[in-house]
Formats: structure tokens, C-alpha cells, sequence
């Protein structure tokens, strides 16, 4: 009798932590892929409810135009992914957000040209692709910072535009388009492409953010899930096949095409893009004060942004 007391307690006690778990909602800045695969595996393999929180991992829709700062404003999600630079314009407009956790370190935007291309001025006049969603912030900041004219054709996603000559280069991700190319097309001439982070433009790109008043009332929650992930991220370093199975779970839940090989090959570039280059280690430093005031006095020179930010009024 008293085994079976015990036993009774010990469910009711661990009921009782289920239905006192603080729910968390997070919303990465993409669909399914392994760009998010630390996440997947923090919450597969239990590090969320180790903290005590019931977290909800939500994607946005292909076809969203929005970075979806109004859902982080209006409380429908509480942890948003977003790039440093779209934080730092975000926090400039008005937005009270702030940065919690910055996950890459170096910048792995590149641009691939059918023909050789060696600097970001020789975009001048070119048919460029470039997302639909999102990322129109750097691509005016190329333009104006170059003083340049580039004549931008918007894609969903994919490589159809490059692979069928509809434009004369695309933007793409070191982790993801530029794989597909090497997948489809073989190997590509260092010649045709240019790595922006090679021309100043090394502005490290995927933060974590959450609402000021959000921070305000649950920094311990978002403490938590900061050290969940990193731990999820951790895992996912030293076990990358797992996480390669957890990641693909998510992709087909939501349909998305790709395959396997391609989803492993953007995990392997992308934990290279973790590594601080100042320390050679996964660290998940803030950006450096110089560079983020850096990227705010060139943002506010040629006027993308009217007010400069201090350090301390983002990153946290």
C-alpha cells in the first residue's frame, strides 16, 4: 500500500510540474530546415522541459513577406528569430525589442554570378534574384552604401532563376541556395562568386529577440530557453545524423521539398558559421560593440535608418 502511495504521489508531483511549465512560443525566421536543427533537437531530445518550459516551435509560411514583428509585438509568439542586421533597423523604427542570444558568427551571404564577378560594384545593372521575404534591408544598403543601381527580380525560394538564366546572378546562403547549386549544377568558379563578408559586409546574422516588456516579466524564462538551445545546439554539433533525423521530421510535417544530403551539407556549413573567428570556438558571443556601432553609423550615413541605437539598448 504505502509502494502504491508513493507511486501515486510521484505522478501526481510530475502532473504537476507539466500543468506549472511556462509555455514559450518561438518562431524561426524560415521554414523547416537544418539552419534550425539546435532547436529541434533541444526540444526532441527533452532540454526545453528540463528547464520547466512547454515550448512551441512555429514556422512561417513561404510565401509571408513579413518578418513578423507584429505577431512578437502582439504577444502570438514570445522568441523570435531574426538577423542582427533586421534587429538593429527594427530597433532604430521603434520597435522595443531586444537581442538574447546571437547564434552565428560570421556572415554567410554570398552572391553567384553566371560570369565572373569580383567585388560588390560589379552588380551595377545586373538582373540579380533576391527573397521575397525578407532581407530587403541589406540589398538596399548594398545599393545605396555602393551607390549602384541593381535590378532585383524576387523569388520565393529555390534556384529555378539562376539554373534557367532568368537573371545574371542571385543572392544565396552558403548553408542553403548555394547547396542546391553545387547539387544541381556541380562545381561553381570561385571566379563567379563573391562572399560579402570579404567587403566589410561580415555583419553576423541570426539572433534570437524578444519584446522589452516581454524580457521584463520573464528574463528567466528566456534564460532558460537561451541555455536549452544552446545545449540543443551542442547535441546537434556532436551527434549530426540524429540531428539531421530530427530536422527532417519537422521538413516533412510541413511538405517542404529537399532531400536528406542537402539538408546534412547546409548543418555542416552552417555550425562553421557558429564559430567566432576571434576565438575559434562556438561561444555564442554578442556582435563586438565596434561592429554594431559600425553598422549603425553606415546605416544612418546614407540614411536607412534616423536615429542611432546605443549597444546596450538591443543587446542583452
Amino acid at each position: 500500500m504505502r509502494k502504491l502511495f508513493i507511486i501515486a504521489l510521484t505522478l501526481l508531483c510530475a502532473g504537476a510540474f507539466r500543468s506549472a511549465a511556462q509555455e514559450v512560443v518561438f518562431m524561426p525566421q524560415w521554414t523547416p530546415q537544418a539552419q534550425f536543427a539546435g532547436f529541434y533537437i533541444a526540444q526532441e531530445k527533452g532540454f526545453y522541459t528540463d528547464e520547466g518550459l512547454n515550448v512551441k516551435i512555429v514556422h512561417k509560411l513561404q510565401s509571408s513577406s513579413s518578418n513578423n514583428m507584429d505577431q512578437l509585438e502582439n504577444g502570438e509568439i514570445d522568441i523570435l528569430g531574426l538577423q542582427l542586421l533586421q534587429s538593429i533597423i527594427a530597433k532604430a523604427d521603434g520597435h522595443p525589442i531586444v537581442n538574447v542570444m546571437q547564434v552565428s558568427q560570421v556572415s554567410g551571404l554570398w552572391c553567384v554570378s553566371h560570369n565572373p564577378i569580383s567585388k560588390p560594384t560589379d552588380m551595377n545593372g545586373m538582373r540579380v534574384g533576391r527573397w521575397i521575404s525578407g532581407y530587403a534591408d541589406f540589398c538596399d544598403f548594398l545599393e545605396t552604401y555602393n551607390n549602384i543601381k541593381i535590378n532585383w527580380v524576387p523569388f520565393i525560394n529555390g534556384i529555378s532563376l539562376y539554373v534557367y538564366g532568368a537573371v545574371d546572378a542571385m543572392l544565396c546562403y552558403s548553408y542553403n541556395e548555394y547547396v542546391s547549386l553545387t547539387l544541381a549544377a556541380g562545381r561553381i568558379p570561385e571566379s563567379n562568386v563573391i562572399k560579402f563578408s570579404d567587403f566589410g559586409y561580415d555583419c553576423p546574422e541570426d539572433a534570437l529577440c524578444v519584446n522589452e516588456k516581454y524580457y521584463a516579466t520573464h528574463k528567466e524564462e528566456v534564460e532558460k530557453f537561451v541555455r536549452a538551445s544552446k545545449r540543443g545546439w551542442e547535441y546537434a554539433r556532436n551527434h549530426r545524423d540524429e540531428a539531421i533525423d530530427v530536422t527532417m521530421k519537422y521538413v516533412q510535417a510541413d511538405h517542404i521539398q529537399t532531400n536528406r544530403a542537402h539538408q546534412k551539407r547546409m548543418l555542416d556549413e552552417y555550425l562553421s558559421l557558429m564559430v567566432n573567428p576571434k576565438t575559434g570556438k562556438v561561444d555564442y558571443s554578442p556582435v563586438a560593440k565596434e561592429t554594431f556601432d559600425t553598422i549603425v553609423n553606415s546605416l544612418y550615413n546614407i540614411n536607412h535608418i534616423f536615429q542611432k541605437i546605443e549597444y546596450s539598448d538591443l543587446i542583452r
